[in-house]
């Protein structure tokens, strides 16, 4: 320190220098302020960080192919056995402790309900994974050209096995060598972007993350997050030393900045290279040169680090206790008894990453496969805390495994102890703390159904009017069936509807009330094509609705249809509005025996299914050969039936859109789909013979379509997307505090 007074000199002034990880701490400090003064306004930053995860990505292919093929190609096929079971061993070490954790997560689960909205994924094949083109590299070109890393590193690695013992090797080596090296002074040279980078890339995120997604997921968040922390921070470093010389403290201070990187980033990849110099210098700052062979370390690290990337990580095992979060965010707890089927199918899944794990756990399970894009809506923050663990999980193996094969390897009992001590009470104390903190001060009520029943019109609804009931005089007129010239002359379009049709017809909860839905809102924009106001008619079932039509109270049914032939012979069936599928509402602990048609009807005459009372609905369901069909009268009957719990049959067949909509208002219920999925076009209706009308509609439909109106009426009502446009602006300073901003 100076006396006051004194000038600083150039050595006093190097002193207040930030280090490179001091500078990218800041930025992650600026980038989380900026993000919460500013908002959503700031988005636009996440073009800067996606530039600088681009520019990070251009060394990693190379430099991981490279590092392992000059690694092995120097060894012996001795030491490459050793590099295997050396970082083998540590592998299945820190595969069990995450295990362990991750069966035990469920004890930190309070007693909360879910449902979501219908997703287009539920009617789609699921991507079936190439797993021998993945780690097979039969054309190395293209795995170069796709960046498939497991193809890559497999490609590397027999390369380099077959350059051990070639004569002259070195020709080849040494180049290879000089090239890798080059690729790290890229590196070295993108990283100096480092606290830019991430400035960028959390300031995005920060101004953009919404917080209500936090309100029922937020205690699978905080528990992951908190796991994920103790393992990268606490555990993992914490084994590092139990068979090291390497200090806890040491290994934390030159690990920093790659784990930084791939917070801010949300990727593991791309630190590679960084993170394998970090393990080198680490090594070397120990000058353990008396001991072991530095060269033949940096050998080790650079051979051990990529050939494990392949492998399922921490993070990828961890993300399968969202699988037991699922089931308890449903009311649906999975049992003890499934865990060694959950680990057996899912750990082996996890080479084929999360997206295609997570959903065919969800199905093995029988646990709504909607719960999906929850995991994918909030694997935006995970993913950050995830790459922590990774970072960690490739140093620990890199470390020991490289002590390990220069046998400097010794196991510290004290502090095995303090570790497995500290580590284990930590973990108890995060699981039962929050189950505690979640029972009794934060409890988040279910609220999908109230999103659902307060939805809007997207667009200007015309003037109209509802009606309970048919009118008697419209009844006695009995008049024929109205063209379009009449229903102009008249002024009023009458439009009848199926009541209590979520998400189609319904009666929302605003003040007032009003009549909204998909063919709701249809019918409002036809009346306002023609310039007509509309009255609405209930027609509780298919057959009232036909007499309706037939006796000209009504004009048009705004109820989609499934096109069949029989229906075109009771009516007159417009074009398709859009293509359906069928689906059953089930009880969630029973949506795996729904599956496909193979398994339904594999339960034979016992099976009860029930739908509406139509030959034509009766008829659709030929597909199960042998169940019994019960009849239900129209959708008041079908409500009650799910409000009794549905404890007579044993499942309900209706079109997914509003089947998905009915397990929001039941959310112990799930809306399953068969495979191969079963698609039907749906229509409206109109009186059959009402040529004049029909052609007016059809007209107006295709219009419609070509503009993309029933698309986005689709999205709106259909698969919720209003609940997302209806949302206000992210929270900011500006804008809420100080107000510089609308």
């Amino acid at each position: 320190m100076t006396d006051e007074g004194t000038i600083p000199t150039k050595k006093s002034l190097g002193k207040l220098r930030l280090s490179s990880s001091g500078k990218i701490y800041l930025g992650l400090f600026l980038g989380a302020a900026c993000g919460i003064f500013f908002g959503e306004t700031v988005s636009w930053l996440q073009i800067v960080g996606d530039i600088f995860i681009k520019l990070l990505q251009i060394t990693v292919i190379p430099y991981i192919s490279l590092a392992l093929i000059t690694g092995i190609g120097e060894l012996s096929y001795k030491q490459v056995m050793a590099h295997a079971i050396k970082g083998g061993g540590i592998f299945l070490l820190i595969s069990t402790i995450t295990l362990v954790i991750v069966m035990l997560i469920p004890l930190s689960f309070p007693d909360w309900l879910s449902s979501s909205f219908f997703s287009t994924q539920q009617v789609e094949e699921s991507p079936t994974i190439d797993f021998l083109g993945l780690f097979i590299p039969s054309n190395p070109f293209h795995a170069y050209a796709f960046a498939l890393v497991p193809a890559i590193v497999v490609f590397s690695i027999l390369v380099g096995i077959a350059l051990i013992g070639i004569p002259n090797n070195e020709a080849l080596l040494e180049p290879l060598k000089v090239f890798n090296t080059a690729m790290m002074k890229i590196t070295g040279l993108v990283g100096n972007l480092a606290p830019i980078g991430v400035f960028a890339l959390i300031a995005s995120a920060a101004g953009t993350f919404a917080f209500e997604d936090l309100a029922r997921l937020q205690v699978y968040i905080v528990i992951y997050a908190l796991i994920s922390l103790v393992l990268s921070l606490l555990i993992l470093p914490g084994i590092i030393t139990v068979f090291t010389p390497f200090k806890f403290k040491h290994i934390l201070k030159a690990l920093r900045t790659p784990m930084i990187t791939a917070f801010a980033t949300g990727s593991s990849l791309i630190i590679l290279p960084m993170l394998i110099e970090q393990c080198k210098q680490l090594i070397a700052n120990y000058s353990l040169q008396a001991v072991m062979d530095q060269d033949e370390a940096n050998a080790s690290i650079k051979v051990l680090i990529p050939s494990f990337y392949t492998f399922p990580s921490p993070q990828g095992l961890l993300s399968i206790s969202f699988v037991l979060f699922a089931g308890w965010y449903i009311g649906s707890d999975v049992s003890v008894v499934d865990y060694p089927l959950l680990l057996l199918v899912g750990v082996p899944s996890l080479f084929g990453g999360t997206l295609l794990t997570i959903p065919s756990l969800l199905d093995l399970l029988r646990l709504p496969n909607d719960l999906f894009q929850v995991f994918v809506s909030i694997d935006v923050i995970l993913v950050r805390f995830g790459t922590l663990i990774s970072a960690m999980h490739f140093a620990t193996i890199g470390l020991i495994g490289t002590m390990a094969l220069v046998g400097h390897v010794r196991l510290n009992w004290l502090r095995l102890a303090r570790v497995a001590f500290i580590g284990a009470a930590i973990i108890v104390l995060i699981l039962f703390g929050l189950r505690l903190f979640y029972n009794n001060v934060v409890v988040v009520p279910y609220t999908m159904a109230d999103m659902l029943k307060s939805l809007r019109f997207l667009g200007t609804p015309q003037p109209a009017e509802v009606l309970t009931e048919v009118p008697e005089r419209l009844m006695i007129a009995d008049e024929k069936p109205a063209g379009l010239e009449q229903i102009e002359k008249r002024g009023v379009l009458r439009v009848c509807y199926q009541p209590d049709e979520y998400p189609s017809a319904f009666v929302n909860n605003s003040d007032p009330p009003q009549l909204v839905g998909f063919d709701i809102e249809m019918a409002h924009n036809f009346a306002a094509r023609l310039s007509l106001t509309i009255e609405f008619l209930p027609a509780e079932t298919e057959g009232t609705a036909k007499t309706l039509l037939d006796r000209g109270v009504c004009d048009i049914y705004m109820r989609t249809l499934p096109v069949t032939p029989r229906r075109s012979q009771d009516f007159g069936l417009t074009s398709p509005v859009y293509r359906s599928s069928l689906g059953f509402i089930v009880r969630d602990y029973r949506r795996n025996e729904f599956h496909n048609w193979e398994d339904i009807n594999e339960q034979g005459d016992s099976l009860r299914v029930g739908t509406e009372d139509t030959p034509e609905n009766i008829s659709r369901l030929k597909l199960i050969t042998s169940a019994t069909i019960v009849p239900i009268r129209d959708m008041e009957h079908r409500l009650k039936l799910l409000d009794a719990g549905a404890e007579d049959i044993d499942a309900i067949a209706d079109m997914a859109e509003e089947g998905a909509a009915l397990t929001i208002l039941y959310p112990n219920f799930s809306n399953v789909i068969p495979r191969p999925t079963v698609f039907l076009p749906v229509s409206y209706a109109v009186a059959r013979g009402n040529w004049d009308l029909l052609v007016v509609v059809n007209s107006w439909l295709l219009m419609k379509k070509d503009e993309g109106f029933i698309d986005a009426l689709y999205k709106h009502w259909m698969l919720g997307e209003a609940t997302e446009a209806e949302r206000l602006p992210r929270w900011s300073v500006v804008q809420n505090v100080l107000g510089w901003v609308e």
